[in-house]
């Protein structure tokens, strides 16, 4: 059987919509498997005016639920001839069934007489009612209202209802309205009345009545007319994933128009021309030849625009936008960036770290160590990072906030600032999302490390770490940005030593955590990074991270020379070796020891071998050849079998029992300068 639920609302907010959507249908499935009903996976549709779930599988009834029932003891519902007492004929006869039917079974200590009763399954029919209005209650809506005196709340007002079973109506109510099979077509174009006659026609009954409600076939709808303007108009398009999501949720019949830009505006910076039309969440900026093109898309919900009185009125939409935006630019370039710097004193960052201006001079702080640490001139990025919050002072960013960073740049370059400050200005916000771009430029790197870093210390050293979903500061997004900077850049630093050296810069407050807490996370963020972004399995990466250390691409670099090893015998053999010395060392953190009291010749054996690997594998450390270092480990393992052989480690003398684990502790440390070898999953 197929299940077809609709919901009919009011217009419903661009980017909640296909939230609802999913959460229906996952609520949906929920409770379908929850009331013994198996089905296919659901499929989700909407529009701005309507949530539907299509289920398909649906059985005619629930499966039979079986059920244990317990009754009196054995001793008391048996005689000593095993026969029912008036306790069990009397269970028995309240679940009508015979004495017969009951079974023994002990639970614990003791035995019982149990009833197997099987309850046969309703019709998914007169399940239905109950079942739906409960997935809608349950629906996570950032805002609720009512709209009439039936109690029900929602996003919207909900104004009509569809269930169909099959080819019959199921008359679910919920609020004030019963469900039908009458669904209703585009608001100024379409029937306002359209009968379903059965799931499989909902698709294209709407489609006739000009609603695509599968939002995949509005996005294609709409990726087609911005390709069809490319290849018309030589351009290409600035469309990201948010502007998309707003034009398929815009409407429920996408008709692309196209409008004109006046020349006269072209001249402005490209970013500010495509942030301008991206306000409107329905223009689609084009470029040609790295600049900004004469044309743009709109999209109105309904006919085509025969007569141009829709692109006319989009044009004119589009140039009162940038003239103001022409305007804000100008007004901007009036003072050099520089001279804005001081008005950073004015604006407040956070109560508790101060100013922006304190907060640039923190990263000015953090950038000196990194322009030590990693190379790069420090004037450049001083500078860089001086002008870096500047352009908050301007229109400009005021009005477009999203071109933090973006207008930084380009006023730097028109202030007449070296060519390699304006560019870092411009990309250390970057990466801003998951899928962001990296920054291009070493200085814009530094930059951008500096940045995040500071949002995150400052964060956590103020207490206000992420719980949950709670995350005002966004510090996992931009400690996981930082992550990806150090791995994808291969930036070599200790930003363990560089947490501690700027951890005065931030204030002492009641509730603050220590830098160990800065260090903790940003260790929790590399792991989920090497788990969900780098696909290393999870044993390896509790065993390189079983020593926390600030040099972060060096961990990765440990984690991926273990995973090319792990699965040659040598490892895993090599494995459990240290994991004979791991185990007995663990509780004990003495590492003094006196070679000349060794008595056995297997302790002098595998005291040669560590004096030869220790100092080989000091070097590949220094090298960061961490596969060659666990190469050297190999050597390790015959003599530490031997060990554990011929040599009494807790021997009753306790000297030499301290000696022995002071010894064996600094054998388990050698291997932990690359990881934890007892925390790999051997097979």
């Amino acid at each position: 059987m197929k299940l077809l639920f609709e919901l009919g609302t009011e217009e419903l907010p661009a980017l909640e919509a296909p939230a609802l959507a999913r959460a229906l249908g996952e609520r949906v499935d929920l409770l379908l498997s929850e009331a013994r009903l198996p089905h296919r996976q659901p499929r989700v549709f909407w529009t701005p005016r309507r949530l539907a779930v299509l289920v398909e599988g649906l059985p005619e009834s629930q499966e039979d639920q079986v059920q244990e029932l317990r009754g009196p003891a054995a001793r008391v519902g048996l005689d000593g001839e095993g026969n029912p007492t008036q306790a069990a004929i009397g269970f028995a006869r309240r679940h009508g069934a015979s004495p017969e039917e009951l079974v023994r079974k002990k639970v614990g200590e003791r035995e019982y007489l149990f009833l197997v009763v099987r309850v046969p399954g309703r019709p998914t029919r007169e399940v239905l009612p109950r079942l739906l209005p409960q997935a809608v209650r349950g629906l996570p809506c950032s805002k609720s209202m009512r709209w009439d005196d039936s109690g029900l709340t929602f996003l919207r007002p909900i104004r009509w209802l569809v269930c169909m079973l099959d080819d019959k109506v199921v008359p679910v109510r919920l609020g004030s309205l019963t469900a039908g099979g009458t669904t209703r077509g585009h608001r100024f174009f379409g029937p306002q009345e359209v009968m379903i006659p059965c799931p499989d026609e909902y698709l294209s009954r709407l489609r006739e009545a000009k609603v695509l409600v599968d939002p995949e076939e509005r996005r294609a709808r709409i990726l087609a007319e911005v390709r069809r303007v490319e290849e018309r108009y030589r351009v290409r398009a600035s469309l990201s994933e948010g502007l998309l999501g707003r034009l398929v949720g815009a409407g429920e019949w996408p008709v692309g128009v196209v409008g004109t830009i006046p020349r006269g505006f072209l001249d402005l910076p490209p970013e500010v021309i495509e942030a301008t039309l991206h306000e409107e969440g329905k223009f689609v900026p084009f470029f040609r030849d790295g600049g900004p093109a004469e044309v743009f898309l709109g999209f109105r919900d309904g006919a085509p625009d025969e007569g141009g009185t829709v692109r006319q009125g989009y044009e004119r939409v589009v140039k009162a936008r940038l003239r103001d935006s022409r305007f804000f630019f100008e007004n901007d370039r009036k003072r050099p960036l520089a001279d804005r710097v001081r008005d950073l004193k004015e604006v407040v960052y956070e109560a508790r770290l101060g100013t922006m201006w304190q907060r640039v001079e923190r990263i000015r702080a953090i950038c000196g160590h990194l322009a030590e640490a990693l190379g790069l001139p420090a004037d450049l990025l001083d500078r860089a990072a001086f002008l870096s919050k500047a352009d908050l002072t301007t229109e400009m960013v005021r009005e477009f906030p999203e071109l933090e960073g973006v207008m930084g740049g380009i006023y730097a370059r028109l202030s007449g600032e070296p060519k390699e400050v304006a560019v870092a200005i411009g990309e250390h916000l970057r990466p801003r999302s998951r899928t962001d771009a990296l920054p291009e430029t070493p200085l814009g790197v530094a930059l951008s490390l500096a940045d995040k870093l500071d949002v995150v210390v400052g964060a956590i050293r103020v207490g206000e770490v992420p719980t949950g979903s709670r995350d005002p500061y966004g510090i996992r997004r931009r400690a996981g940005a930082l992550v990806r900077l150090i791995l994808e850049r291969r930036l070599r630093l200790d930003l363990f030593e560089l947490i501690d050296s700027v951890a005065g810069l931030y204030p002492e407050v009641a509730g603050g955590k220590p830098p160990s807490e800065v260090k903790g996370f940003l260790i929790d963020r590399l792991r989920s990074a090497l788990l969900a972004d780098y696909g290393l399995p999870h044993d390896v990466v509790e065993a390189v991270l079983a020593r926390p250390r600030g040099d972060l691409l060096g961990l990765w670099e440990r984690a991926q020379a273990l995973q090319r090893l792990r699965e040659e015998a040598a490892l895993s053999d090599l494995a459990v070796a240290f994991s004979r010395v791991r185990n007995i060392t663990k509780d004990h953190h003495g590492r003094e020891f006196d070679p000349d009291a060794f008595q056995e010749e297997a302790e002098r054996e595998l005291w040669r071998a560590y004096l030869k690997v220790e100092g080989r594998l000091k070097r590949a450390l220094e090298a960061h050849q961490y596969q060659e270092a666990i190469q050297h480990l190999l050597l390790l393992k015959d003599p530490i079998d031997r060990y554990f052989d011929e040599v009494l480690v807790m021997a009753e003398d306790t000297r030499l029992r301290e000696n022995r684990l002071g010894f064996l502790g600094a054998v388990a440390d050698l291997f932990l300068e690359v990881g934890d070898l007892s925390r790999l999953v051997i097979a």
